[in-house]
């Protein structure tokens, strides 16, 4: 069955976790905490496919705040304004969705698991509305065949925020609804071209 787990059930992807990105207790704090509800995973929602209660794919999803450019290309219904206003020079924020824990147990794989679980978070992410979403890839070529094929530069204080390895210099984005919606100019796909 792939779902959405409830926030309860949180803590049940810390097998999975360890099993496929093994044990970090620093990281494994900060994020699960010592209990789920005290860790940065319980901001976010988790999609899973699970057989006979066993967790054997999943994939976490994060809410950030995106640099998106100047305030007159976002969406009007899209922006999150900085206090105190922005003009049309400043650079405006997008609420987007940081896929992350990208995982499957190793005796499960090529399967189509991870599949079908990515097919259900982008599906509520596009049903929600989102324009895109985005992940970082030791291995970009894994995912570009889902539509992964904007690359975003990132930041030092991005790179901080997501938990990025210092070598990984940009993360891989997919839009969503592209209608109506102009992709950030900081966006270039897999081809070299600009997200504009």
């Amino acid at each position: 069955m792939v779902r959405f787990l409830e926030k309860s059930e949180f803590g049940r992807t810390v097998p999975l976790f360890e099993q496929c990105f093994g044990k970090d207790p620093e990281f494994e704090a900060e994020y699960y905490g010592d209990d789920v509800h005290a860790g940065e995973v319980f901001k976010g929602r988790i999609a899973v496919l699970e057989e006979d209660g066993r967790i054997l794919s999943m994939v976490h999803l994060k809410p950030v705040l995106a640099e998106y450019g100047p305030a007159e290309s976002v969406p009007e219904d899209c922006a999150v304004k900085r206090p105190g206003g922005t003009t049309a020079a400043e650079e405006t924020e997008l609420p987007v969705t940081y896929l992350l824990c990208i995982a499957t147990d190793p005796a499960c794989r090529h399967r189509g698991y991870m599949d079908r679980v990515m097919d259900l978070a982008e599906e509520t992410l596009r049903s929600e509305g989102s324009p895109w979403c985005f992940l970082v890839a030791v291995d970009k070529e894994i995912y570009r065949h889902r539509g992964y094929v904007y690359d975003w530069p990132f930041r030092d204080e991005e790179r901080e925020l997501l938990a990025a390895e210092d070598d990984l210099s940009d993360c891989s984005a997919k839009l969503l609804n592209a209608e109506g919606f102009r992709p950030p100019a900081a966006l270039k796909n897999s081809k070299g071209e600009s997200g504009e």
